[in-house]
């Protein structure tokens, strides 16, 4: 796959908080960067669906599969990974009040 380069400036807060993201998933700033581009980059504006996927992981609130991701745990006999719920707990705590946010402002869209 070729790969282009892309020069982007952003203000000193915004890099901050692309680095403090960067270091709580583990991954580079150019990862994280190129997710929530990817998912912007395919957002239909008219698509409820969209507008929270496009906010979410802009929040760092969207899960995005990838196939570099390590398994931690070792899969089920169904070949599903199990699910740990108090993972889960701990990564969205917190996300309440910007979830009331996102969906209020969609709800007052035309």
């Amino acid at each position: 796959m070729l790969m282009k380069q892309l020069l982007l400036r952003v203000d000193d807060q915004l890099h901050a908080r692309l680095r403090e993201r960067a270091q709580r998933e583990n991954r580079s700033i150019n990862a994280i960067a190129n997710d929530i581009l990817a998912v912007a980059a395919t957002v239909d504006p008219e698509s409820p669906r969209d507008r929270l996927r496009s906010r979410a992981a802009a929040l760092g609130m969207l899960a995005v599969r990838s196939p570099r991701a390590p398994a931690t745990e070792a899969a089920s006999p169904s070949g599903r990974k199990p699910v740990d719920m108090d993972h889960i707990a701990r990564l969205t705590a917190g996300w309440g009040p910007q979830l009331d946010e996102i969906l209020g402002e969609d709800r007052e869209r035309p």
